[in-house]
């Protein structure tokens, strides 16, 4: 199922207004904005450009050697990052990928620049005798939410757990990462802010779930360990907690 804002009927007036926005907002991005300079870094900010495969062994080359030679806190702060981010898509974003089934934007808008050519996703509409638009089962429809948003979200608010000061170059990159999806053309605005929201707000449940499982299991069954370490997550500040850094 496909959605398109001639979907929305005149009685939901607000919702075909922020489909409007959504699609407005989207274009200004992927299009007017547009400069040599954006168009070499956006796709590598979204991985792209054969820089995916570098960039993950290079990040888990150095979470190794944080966890290896790092203090218990990094220690940590490097397996809630991992556990945060690798559960994220399969437990949160995919799900409500396909429950929504939105159609990214280059599949359904002709006018839009899929790294950096007009129209080369776009999937015109093949309607039958029945009404029924018989292309949306050739577009992709893992747009909503933003799965890069999300992870990078996700992986900022983590980070901002265990070390404050973390926001000052994680937060830049998000927003980066972020913007390099509508740059792109592979997602909404929308897309983009409710990744962001879903990943920082599922890093926190985890951390707040994790943290007050310690508290009460921790305590009770491994008090040595928990001697050792009485807060998982120093910067939650949980009522119970009594961080120890």
């Amino acid at each position: 199922m496909r959605f398109l804002a001639a979907d929305f009927p005149a009685t939901f007036p607000a919702m075909h207004w922020l489909q409007t926005l959504d699609t407005d907002l989207f274009l200004f991005f992927n299009r007017s904005l547009v400069n040599p300079f954006f168009d070499w870094l956006m796709p590598i900010l979204s991985g792209s450009n054969g820089v995916k495969t570098p960039f993950l062994l290079t990040a888990i080359a150095i979470g190794l050697a944080l966890f290896i030679f790092g203090n218990r806190r990094l220690r940590l702060c490097m397996v809630f990052t991992l556990f945060i981010v690798a559960t994220n898509d399969g437990l949160i974003c995919n799900p409500i990928k396909h429950a929504v089934a939105r159609a990214r934007p280059f599949v359904t808008l002709p006018e839009a620049r899929l790294f950096g050519i007009v129209g080369k996703g776009y999937i015109p509409p093949e309607i039958n005798t029945d009404g029924v638009d018989m292309a949306a089962g050739k577009g992709s429809h893992n747009s909503m939410p933003s799965a890069h948003a999300a992870n990078w979200f996700a992986a900022t608010m983590t980070l901002f757990l265990f070390y404050r000061r973390s926001l000052w170059f994680m937060l830049p990159l998000a927003f980066g990462v972020a913007f390099s999806r509508l740059y792109n053309g592979v997602h909404y605005p929308s897309d983009v802010l409710a990744g962001a929201i879903i990943g920082a707000g599922y890093a926190v449940a985890a951390a707040v779930a994790i943290e007050t499982a310690w508290q009460f299991f921790g305590k009770k069954y491994f008090p040595n360990a928990f001697a050792k370490a009485t807060s998982l997550v120093p910067n939650l500040n949980l009522k119970n907690s009594q961080r120890k850094d």
